[in-house]
């Protein structure tokens, strides 16, 4: 069984099929997390996001709506709505975390999160990609999620042929 090396570390012989990639300023964390997902480059992230209506400079946000649609048309992947988070052991293997969610506020910031299923060779883990550019580097890609305070996700799937998740 591979085991973690150093704490939060992803287990050695791991490698994740997500790239990092991250944030370019402070409101586009969620168009990170589709190029996280997707494998496409930011610029070709906000390109496309801007198509659908998302302004070229900030104060912005997108949507989940709009996160749907990129996801779809980048990744040919399936975005549910928020839904609210009740434990880490509950959420789906692959989702956009909202995390440090302000009610005051209605900000929080978003990441992607990994559960990687147990295997003869592996044992079950999970890890979350942080795309903030104020995050340490062994916080980007890491196993210690303890110290984040989830308040809604959305699930990730891959499509099936006519657009519906599998």
């Amino acid at each position: 069984m591979a085991s973690t090396n150093s704490k939060g570390a992803l287990p050695a012989g791991f490698t994740s099929p997500f790239t990092l990639i991250l944030q370019q300023d402070r409101f586009d964390d969620l168009l990170a997390c589709v190029a996280i997902l997707t494998g496409k480059p930011m610029a070709d992230v906000r390109k496309l996001a801007e198509q659908f209506g998302l302004p070229k400079t900030g104060p912005y946000w997108a949507d989940i709506d709009m996160t749907a649609k990129l996801l779809m048309n980048l990744g040919n992947l399936v975005a549910t709505k928020y839904k609210e988070f009740t434990s880490f052991a509950a959420l789906p293997d692959v989702a956009i975390l909202l995390v440090d969610y302000s009610e005051a506020t209605e900000i929080g910031r978003h990441l992607i999160w990994h559960h990687i299923r147990g295997t003869k060779d592996q044992q079950a883990f999970s890890y979350v990609i942080d795309p903030a550019l104020h995050i340490s580097a062994p916080q980007q890609m890491t196993t210690e999620f303890g110290h984040l305070k989830p308040a809604w996700y959305v699930e990730v799937t891959a499509a099936k042929a006519g657009g519906k998740a599998k």
